[in-house]
């Protein structure tokens, strides 16, 4: 790339190439400030030079300054419009600013001028994804495989394309191909991956650790150092999401955040998201006593600003998720950084304090597993707003396209949670269960027509898939009426979809796994206090679907307990999670203030090793 770049012309000795080069140099030797200065000078003798302009883009992305990486990328291809690295840089600029559309035509321009660069198919096939055009998604992949197939993490975002398509022919070729990168301590797959890959939590672990690594890595971040200040009169706690608009974890938390004492704490809500002007965002903006939005903001400067504030406690609701800001948590901007809801494991490193689950999900016998430490909730880590509006006009069946007198399993999880071994068991159940039909969320025609044709391999009819329409939650909570079970899925649970199901009124089937995301809807079950809905082996699952399905006196009284101790049950008692949660911050608060490390304890009783 560099010697590309020696003349500027015909003939013309580019004076400030080895000024380029020594930041180059720099930059990969991982000293990124010095190269930075070193581009500046450059740039500011000569404003148009290319490739000094292309590095200094690529270092601000890495620095998190969006905006700007896209502007100096895009001076990079107008001047030098020939370098497909330059592309494929100014396309992942555009992916992480959120300009998608205009990502998809810089990266195809990449592929365009350089067919045989691998990288720029990866980051095509990325930006696909993201797009939702899962095909064309896998095509770019395979394409990036054909040209260098010891790439690991592209077999894995094959492996994540086809799961979120419901393409399963090729899994048997995929699977053990990241098999052998993880058995040889390769960290393949990205933190979420790794949730729906495989239920072993040494490789949740280690996938998660080399992702945090790399951002530590990638944008030079060094932690802050809090020292012992005097205590505020209030606790300070910071909820950092780019959730907070209509969204799953909006729903889930806005009873919380309102809930909050605030005699004893200071709450802040710091939104990296979008505003869509929503109901739900107008009540979040409320429900904190200082609502922020930096989504225009930088990550170091979110966490100068935290740092300023003198926050106490800062809880992540999304970790390794999309649209995460993890760098921001990554930079240690509390005393004490909690990990919490958004995404269901350990982050890997021990910047992060604590960890919030229960003895279901995170049973302490399960530490070694976490680089954070373990807090249990009282009985379940997930929150739920005891608001959530369910519509009075129930949709009908047949606005749903349901049959008028069918019984109605519902699977409700998006499609990438939807393994064949759980497809292959639904189809047998509705082999088991004449005129039975299973109704899955699935907009994509395309997939539809997929797993219908998969129905009918398995001897199953493809009428009695029905696919429901997307629809605001109330209407979606009020249509649950015409589900008789939720059935779940393994290793990735149901989370929010199966809290949604009990709150309407339907019981949920669940096999309990062993790591964190495939033991929610157990968490959930027992706070519900429907213990006897959790299976253990896919052979009760389908029998307990079965006899439910069969049993009609049985089923009504699950969901007349549903229905008639909703408001006391525990999983719903919104003022009582808080208060449970503020205790686990003061222990957490306490604990720092006296000096002492992170250590797992249990709500209300504490179970610490310095005890």
């Amino acid at each position: 790339m560099i010697e590309g770049n020696r003349k500027g012309g015909v003939g013309v000795v580019d004076p400030w190439f080895e000024a380029v080069k020594r930041g180059l140099d720099l930059q990969k030797a991982g000293n990124k400030a010095g190269a930075q200065a070193l581009y500046q000078q450059v740039l500011a003798q000569n404003p148009q030079h290319a490739l000094a302009l292309h590095l200094s883009g690529v270092l601000a992305g890495q620095f998190g300054r969006l905006r700007e990486a896209v502007e100096l990328l895009q001076r990079s291809v107008m001047l030098n419009p020939a370098d497909p690295l330059a592309w494929n840089n100014f396309a992942n600029a555009l992916q992480d600013f959120g300009a998608m559309q205009d990502a998809l035509a810089a990266i195809s321009r990449a592929v365009e001028i350089a067919p045989g660069y691998a990288t720029a198919w990866v980051t095509r096939g990325t930006i696909l994804q993201t797009l939702s055009r899962h095909e064309e998604a896998a095509d770019a992949f395979r394409a990036a495989l054909s040209l260098a197939p010891e790439k690991g993490a592209v077999w894995a975002s094959l492996w994540r394309v086809s799961m979120e398509s419901c393409q399963w022919g090729e899994l048997a070729d995929i699977v053990p191909k990241i098999q052998m990168d993880l058995a040889q301590g390769k960290p393949t797959l990205l933190p979420f991956e790794a949730l729906s890959f495989c239920e072993d939590q040494a490789v949740h672990q280690k996938c998660a650790r080399a992702y945090g690594e790399g951002i530590l890595t990638r944008e030079d971040i060094s932690p802050f150092r809090h020292l012992p200040r005097p205590r505020n009169s209030r606790i300070k706690v910071a909820y950092l999401s780019s959730d907070f608009h209509e969204h799953a974890t909006a729903h889930l938390t806005a009873g919380m955040f309102e809930a909050h004492d605030r005699s004893r704490f200071e709450t802040f809500g710091v939104s990296f998201g979008p505003d869509d002007g929503s109901p739900m965002r107008i009540r979040l903006s409320k429900a904190f006593e200082h609502f922020l939005d930096v989504r225009e903001w930088t990550n170091e400067a979110i966490a100068e600003h935290l740092r300023a504030l003198q926050i106490d406690i800062a809880v992540d609701l999304k970790g390794y998720t999309r649209d995460a800001r993890a760098s921001v948590l990554l930079r240690k901007p509390a005393p004490v950084v909690v990990n919490y809801l958004g995404y269901p494991g350990t982050l890997g490193l021990p910047i992060y304090d604590y960890v919030i689950g229960d003895a279901t999900v995170t049973p302490f016998s399960n530490q070694s597993d976490y680089a954070e430490k373990l807090v249990h909730m009282p009985n379940c880590y997930q929150v739920n707003d005891n608001r959530r509006n369910i519509a009075v006009d129930t949709p009908s069946r047949e606005d749903e396209g349901l049959p008028s007198n069918a019984f109605v399993f519902a699977a409700f999880n998006n499609c990438y949670k939807i393994t064949p071994a759980f497809f292959t068991v639904w189809m047998r159940l509705l082999r088991e269960v004449p005129g039975g039909v299973l109704w899955l969320i699935c907009e994509s025609k395309t997939i539809q027509d997929r797993l219908r044709a998969e129905a009918s391999s398995c001897g199953v009819a493809a009428e009695r898939l029905v696919f429901a329409r997307r629809l605001p939650l109330a209407q979606h909570l009020a249509r649950h009426a015409h589900a008789g079970l939720l059935l779940d899925t393994l290793p990735y649970n149901a989370h929010t979809t199966a809290s949604d199901a009990l709150w309407a009124g339907v019981p949920v089937i669940t096999l309990q796994g062993r790591a964190f995301a495939g033991r929610v809807a157990a968490s959930l079950l027992h706070a519900a206090q429907l213990p006897e809905l959790i299976a253990h082996s896919l052979d009760d699952y389908l029998e307990l679907a079965k006899t439910l399905a069969n049993d009609a006196e049985r089923l009504k009284g699950l969901k007349r307990h549903l229905s008639n101790k909703r408001m006391s049950l525990p999983l719903f008692d919104t003022g009582g999670f808080t208060s449970a949660l503020e205790q686990a911050f003061l222990v957490m608060h306490d604990r720092w203030h006296a000096g002492l490390p992170p250590e797992q304890f249990a709500v209300p009783t504490l179970l610490t090793s310095s005890q």
